[in-house]
């Protein structure tokens, strides 16, 4: 059985990568794109959830979203780190970012599903 796995999307410029490691029944997740670092942690359970961010980051909404919709679904812990740094982005983009998060969170949801 596979533990981890890594995922792309992209919708014009921007491209993420999500990163999902099963940690015992719980799983840990790094979300990054652009100039990758972690700006935010988000850690959640089903029910429940919060982030921690860097100052200047504004990550933490889609750490927390992430965390919060997989550990609900899993009915564990997951922690979601991330770190997406885009020159000039646009707010067309930022929503882009978004989708393809949630994008990133199906297809995490369907490797922790199957393995």
């Amino acid at each position: 059985m596979k533990n981890s796995a890594r995922f792309t999307a992209q919708a014009g410029r921007i491209t993420l990568e999500a990163r999902i490691i099963r940690v015992g029944a719980d799983a840990q997740c790094l979300l990054c794109g652009g100039d990758a670092h972690i700006g935010a942690v988000a850690l959640a359970r089903p029910g429940g959830g919060q982030s921690l961010c860097l100052p200047g980051h504004r990550e933490g909404g889609t750490a927390l979203r992430m965390a919060r919709t997989l550990a609900q679904s899993l009915g564990r812990a997951v922690c979601v780190s991330a770190g997406i740094h885009y020159d000039g982005i646009t707010r067309e983009e930022i929503a882009d970012v978004e989708n393809l998060a949630d994008e990133l969170t199906e297809k995490c949801l369907d490797f922790l599903a199957r393995s």
